[in-house]
């Protein structure tokens, strides 16, 4: 009987000795919240995209052109979207007298001219106007217009235009990392006019 007795006391001192220095939690030890690791995960590509920007470069004249600065900025390592746009482009200015309904009106019209100094009209049978000049500027233009005033009639100016094809580069960048020179970047390219870089649009 005393046999079970120390038996069963040393059982509880051994139990009692692992459970507080063995199976005890280590000081200062805690339990990591789950979900704070992957709400850090998800914010930093969130981050990290807020903080990019767009840059374009160009403009451009041909699609050859933007493909060699394409190739020069991918040995930069930076990688560039091509884009075209069209834009319309002033060839020069037409000055001329409208509405002149018949060869009769338009001959008189080129006797009145001729006396007030405007030697160069040209009758347009077709569309019963009066051609008085073609500009390559707005102020030549307007001078030619003024001297067909005073010679009593109202001028028309009008600007010829025709479209251009245009070429940019865009590209996504850091808020803290450089743009690439564009003096480094068109050496040794044949490029008709040097880009520069801008927003995008």
């Amino acid at each position: 009987m005393r046999a079970l007795l120390y038996a069963l006391l040393l059982a509880n001192v051994l139990f009692f000795s692992w459970a507080r220095w063995v199976d005890a939690p280590r000081a200062g030890a805690h339990r990591a919240a789950p979900l704070a690791p992957l709400a850090m995960a998800a914010a930093a590509p969130a981050a990290a995209s807020a903080a990019l920007r767009c840059a374009a470069l160009g403009p451009l004249a041909a699609a050859a052109e933007a493909t060699a600065l394409k190739v020069a900025l991918q040995a930069r390592d930076v990688q560039a979207r091509g884009r075209q746009a069209s834009i319309e482009q002033t060839d020069g200015f037409w000055v001329y007298i409208d509405k002149l309904a018949d060869a009769a009106a338009r001959t008189r019209a080129l006797q009145r001219l001729n006396r007030a100094g405007v030697r160069d009209a040209a009758a347009l049978a077709d569309s019963g106007q009066v051609s008085v000049g073609l500009f390559s500027e707005q102020a030549g233009a307007d001078k030619r217009a003024a001297a067909v005033r005073a010679a009593g009639f109202e001028p028309v100016i009008e600007a010829r235009r025709h479209a251009v094809d245009q070429y940019w580069l865009d590209v996504n960048l850091p808020g803290d990392v450089p743009l690439p020179a564009v003096a480094a970047l068109v050496t040794g390219l044949n490029i008709s006019s040097t880009p520069q870089w801008g927003a995008c649009p």
